[in-house]
């Protein structure tokens, strides 16, 4: 070959190579363009009547033009949160006294209470829980702005429960009947109640009892009012056979519903798994939108079992039958999952709110329990209560102060195998098998599948008997709320808790309430106390969950963090010298000194411990005394007895289960993920998945996982993916071709000129 040649050779392959890379450079841009223009579809979000239709309404940000702001005084007019700022999309907080992560979903429910302001956060009030969330979250208006909140009324000598969806529009979009209202609330008159337990009258009254942590001025200090249905654990027993369930639905369910004949199928799981019937029934009629939503149509799937946000329609789980879906949800979703004690999304076995229950895991919608028992007694009542006021239930911790963990024992004793821990939930309810108590404890209903020797909680298999499953509780810590059916059909009024029968004579505030505070550093702390002689009486300072034995309080309230605390956070309590059991407490979120970006009042990240085995004859004999786990007590050193015993305080993932119950009620689409708080770009704990009410949690992730190397495989997998229209500019590209083909004419038109 010629020098000639080879000359050509090479000049053509640098200019076919100079415009590959144009050409390269060119088509990234498009793809680029392409994929940040596609639009994200929102969900359908809805609305329900007192008679359990639903109806699809605007998902929209409804702000309400001028806000107020906070009155950080505490002395102007009562002061409303509005959670609608946003399209369709959760907001998430954290809870005041476990400084857990929470989320709601303003589009259902607009409004909270607002309870007071602090670094950045305002604390309030919603379906139960006491939260902050991020100021640049919300709306903080003053009671007179907003053209409706939510409240209650007696109508026919029903409770009904008026649930504000847009605080600036007068009216509300969703109604509920709770069934028979108790006698001490009147017709004709507005009750106001963000816990559902009790009732006030007035507004600014109200705020003044939230903000002291009491319910003494409510109009029922010492008959706390539950929802029977919403309360009632899922582990109990409808009375209704198959046929009769299918009666219920039939003067309901529209033409070509998923949900028609499937009352055999409910009663045949409930009779398996130990998941009542008539509960399940409720909950499949609220997510399916009574068997028409277009899950339920396409994917014979009624309860929208792993509708994540990031995709509804495609990822819900594909089932061949509706009785495959059945019994999935009662077996993996239910008996081995939401009900299972050591399962990170265990808030109680009842539907519930964002308090305690499933609601608190299962739902954004802050009323998604109260819904679906709306429904379980629409479908009761048209069969003659048979259900209403069965069993007698028994609450944990009425008004959320202390947040304790309760063990589950195999015996009535102290010194008995530990089979559970109830978690830190107030207003967690268990179902009480018999009314009187048996050397200090009442005989309950495990909500976990126990083992054949009944000495600990199993999750191998979901099938449950009713008969051989159950543990002790300490009497100490339950308060019977109902009492079964007598032979006469009366019920028993429910028992008012001690705390109730006198109000409080002094209130005790310690500011600031909530603060991020450096390993090493000082923080002061001040206590006021409210009294009728106005004096100051004297006050013990301690900390609780503080790791450190540098870590300590003054009496003067001047908290001093060890530089060798690891504790994420503690509490920071001052108590009436006289009378320890009067106190207030501080939450001191601890920073460490290599995270100085670290936002404050975010929770420590929940460890994901991976399931101890769980082995057939195993025993478990802790040898602790029988007291709940003290206030601020952490994960971080669980006890764990001998023999594979319980850990608690633990989550664990259900294995080979893919989470997430959602259902987009008459589309399938996408919802935009909620902004993470700051904190190491932590895991989304939750999926959201708004249409059928339900937000879930991927549960395939590997749980022995740790969170730094969560955040480390992000950022290979960020690295050694193929990113569109990524970092690389594509301008060298064409500008690299570009020089080339220029050079190349150069060195052409030289020879050129040359031979």
């Amino acid at each position: 070959m010629t020098q000639k040649k080879v000359r050509n050779r090479r000049t053509w392959m640098a200019l076919v190579l100079g415009l590959s890379l144009i050409g390269t450079g060119s088509l990234a841009a498009p793809v680029f363009a392409a994929n940040a223009s596609e639009k994200k579809q929102e969900e359908t979000v809805t609305s329900m009547d007192e008679e359990g239709n639903m109806q699809t309404v605007e998902s929209g940000p409804k702000l309400i033009e001028n806000p107020a702001g906070p009155d950080k005084t505490r002395k102007g007019e009562p002061q409303v949160v509005n959670f609608r700022t946003k399209n369709n999309a959760v907001t998430e907080f954290i809870e005041q006294e476990t400084a857990k992560p929470g989320y709601t979903n303003g589009a259902y429910g607009a409004d909270a209470v607002y309870l007071g302001y602090a670094n950045g956060k305002y604390k309030f009030m919603l379906s139960g829980v006491v939260g902050w969330v991020k100021e640049d979250e919300v709306q903080v208006v003053n009671l007179s702005q907003a053209k409706a909140v939510s409240c209650y009324e007696v109508k026919d000598g029903k409770l009904l429960h008026h649930i504000v969806q847009d605080m600036t529009t007068p009216g509300y979009a969703t109604s509920l009947n709770n069934g028979t209202a108790p006698s001490y609330l009147e017709p004709g008159v507005t009750y106001y109640s963000y816990d559902g337990h009790y009732f006030y009258k007035d507004y600014g009254v109200m705020v003044t009892d939230y903000r002291k942590d009491q319910r003494s001025q409510s109009v029922n200090p010492q008959e706390p009012y539950y929802n029977y249905f919403q309360y009632l654990p899922m582990r109990s027993q409808s009375s209704y056979t198959g046929m009769e369930v299918n009666k219920m639905l039939d003067g309901t369910l529209k033409e070509g519903s998923k949900m028609k004949d499937t009352g055999e199928l409910f009663v045949s799981n409930q009779n398996t798994y130990g998941v009542n019937a008539l509960l399940m029934t409720g909950i499949a009629a609220n997510e399916s939108n009574w068997g028409k939503s277009s899950i339920s149509q396409k994917k014979n799937n009624l309860f929208g079992l792993n509708a994540t946000d990031k995709a509804p329609g495609a990822n819900a789980n594909q089932y061949e039958s509706v009785a495959a879906c059945i019994e999935d949800f009662a077996n993996g979703w239910m008996s081995k999952g939401y009900l299972y004690p050591k399962d990170y999304r265990y808030n109680g076995g009842f539907l519930g709110n964002k308090a305690s229950g499933l609601n608190v895991k299962y739902a954004s919608d802050p009323y998604w329990g109260e819904k679906a028992a709306n429904i379980v007694w629409r479908l009761d009542h048209a069969m003659g209560e048979k259900d209403a006021g069965k069993y007698t239930l028994a609450v944990k911790e009425i008004v959320p102060k202390e947040h304790v963990s309760v063990n589950v024992r195999k015996e009535p004793s102290a010194s008995s195998t530990l089979l559970y821990k109830t978690g830190k939930a107030a207003n967690y309810v268990v179902l009480v098998r018999n009314q009187e108590a048996k050397d200090g404890f009442y005989e309950i209903q495990s909500d976990g599948v126990l083992d054949e020797k009944r000495e600990g909680v199993v999750k191998s298999s979901g099938n449950y008997s009713f008969e051989q499953m159950y543990g002790y509780m300490s009497a100490d810590y339950l308060t019977l709320i109902s009492s079964s059916k007598q032979e006469d059909g009366e019920t028993q009024e429910p028992v008012a808790p001690e705390e109730n029968q006198k109000p409080e004579e002094i209130t005790l505030f310690v500011t600031p309430e909530a603060v991020e505070v450096l390993q090493g550093k000082t923080q002061q702390f001040t206590a006021t106390v409210k009294n009728e002689t106005g004096t100051l009486p004297g006050l013990a300072w301690t900390v609780v969950g503080n790791q450190s034995q540098n870590t300590t309080v003054d009496n003067n309230g001047m908290l001093t963090v060890g530089k060798d605390e690891t504790a994420d956070k503690i509490i920071v309590r001052a108590a009436l010298a006289a009378n320890p059991e009067k106190g207030a407490d501080a939450v001191a979120v601890i920073a460490k000194e290599q995270e100085p970006d670290k936002v404050p009042e975010e929770p420590p990240k929940e460890e994901e411990t991976p399931e101890v085995p769980e082995q057939e004859g195993e025993t478990v004999t802790p040898e602790e005394p029988e007291k709940p786990e003290e206030e601020g007590e952490t994960s971080q050193e669980p006890e764990t007895p001998e023999g594979g015993g319980e850990i608690p305080e633990e989550s664990e993932k259900p294995e080979g289960e893919t989470e997430t119950p959602k259902e987009p009620e008459m589309q399938d689409s996408e919802m935009t993920d909620p902004e993470v708080p700051k904190q190491e770009e932590p895991q989304k704990e939750t999926e959201q998945n708004l249409a059928g009410q339900e937000v879930h949690q991927e549960m395939n992730a590997e749980p022995s996982k740790s969170q730094d190397k969560q955040k480390q495989e992000k950022q290979q997998e960020k690295k050694e993916s193929v990113k569109t229209g990524d970092e690389t500019p594509v301008f060298l590209f064409g500008l690299a071709g570009s020089v080339a083909i220029l050079f190349l004419l150069y060195r052409t038109v030289r020879r050129k000129k040359y031979n």
